[in-house]
């Protein structure tokens, strides 16, 4: 499957080189499913003294969304004071059930010894985002830049996060991919421009993300590093 911008270099004899790459993050690059089904159970039992909705088991269904999206549809509860109550259930305790796909590392270190530009672009928050990192000892600055929820009002599909991770970084979005595991990632890296790879490996599947027709699909992180 050829990008536009693959397609156009083709045409035109021209080989058009990586220079970025910006990541989604829960699902792509680190599997935080049951901490973060974890924060939301202790949420709904601790704050709403009812059980975690089974629909909410699925990791699926609770990505793409933001927190007071989730609140506002699954309780009569304040969304925003739940969402503080997820938020410190998350960085409490939750976080420690975070691990990272296998390859992070490695193809975090071979990416810059390639000096392609790396970020993130996620619809968590940043708290959250630093918990993660700071536990799995993973070193931020390894990152040009993490776009979070906390700086955009919109959240992916929408591309404005996408947009400001090219804005931030300098990118050119024709050099630059942009990797997910969830079709919300496929479609805003693609509505911001940029080439999209699927990560099979996350919370969606190869079923759900080719429907999306991405430019690639991964289903390992590390082949991430074969195709650029």
């Amino acid at each position: 499957m050829s990008s536009p911008a693959g397609t156009a270099a083709a045409e035109s004899g021209t080989h058009v080189s990586t220079r970025g790459v910006l990541f989604d993050l829960d699902g792509t690059l680190i599997d935080s499913r049951f901490a973060i089904i974890e924060a939301y159970r202790a949420t709904f039992e601790n704050q709403l003294g009812r059980p975690l909705p089974g629909e909410l088991e699925d990791p699926s269904a609770l990505m793409a969304p933001r927190p007071p999206e989730i609140f506002a549809r699954w309780s009569d509860g304040d969304p925003l004071e739940l969402e503080n109550a997820y938020g410190a259930h998350y960085i409490s305790s939750a976080y420690t059930r975070v691990t990272a796909y296998p390859g992070l590392r490695e193809t975090l270190g071979e990416l810059a010894d390639r000096d392609v530009t790396v970020g993130i672009v996620t619809n968590k928050r940043m708290s959250r985002v630093e918990r993660d990192l700071e536990y799995l000892a993973i070193d931020v600055d390894l990152f040009a830049t993490i776009v979070t929820a906390d700086d955009t009002q919109e959240r992916k599909p929408h591309p404005a996060p996408v947009l400001l991770g090219l804005e931030r970084t300098g990118l050119d979005p024709a050099h630059t991919w942009y990797i997910g595991d969830g079709p919300q990632d496929i479609r805003a890296g693609a509505a911001a421009g940029t080439r999209t790879m699927g990560a099979t490996y996350g919370y969606y599947g190869h079923d759900t993300l080719a429907d999306h027709e991405p430019d690639h699909l991964l289903d390992t992180l590390g082949d991430l590093l074969t195709h650029l």
